[in-house]
């Protein structure tokens, strides 16, 4: 299992809220470059337990503790899932939508459903 990036940086962008990342990582007690390496997903390793706390700590949006961690141990397989649960007309424009992703964005969009799923 491994650091997923993609999605740490998507619940990040949810626990910035309105404030900009210079207030975010401020608000949290840790630097604004460590931020923004986790946000544009450069930082290769999970951060630590105790820079996960400060960030939920002030997280807007629902984010918690849990929620990081989740994504500090990696989501899924790198092997491409059937999407479903979907039903009538808006499942086939999702269906649609779906396979008019790049085999990369496939995986993110399935890493997400399933931290959603787990939630």
């Amino acid at each position: 299992m491994q650091f997923n990036k993609r999605i740490f940086s998507i619940l990040l962008e949810k626990a910035k809220g309105d404030r900009s990342w210079r207030q975010f990582a401020s608000d949290c007690d840790i630097s604004y470059i460590q931020m923004r390496k986790l946000a544009l997903q450069q930082q290769q390793n999970s951060p630590r337990r105790k820079l996960m706390t400060k960030i939920a700590q002030n997280a807007a949006g629902g984010i918690t503790l849990e929620d990081l961690e989740f994504c500090s141990v990696g989501l899924g397989t790198e092997e491409e899932q059937p999407l479903s649960g979907a039903e009538g007309r808006s499942s086939d424009l999702l269906r649609e939508k779906f396979q008019g992703l790049s085999m990369g964005q496939k995986r993110m969009v399935l890493d997400f459903i399933d931290f959603l799923v787990s939630r």
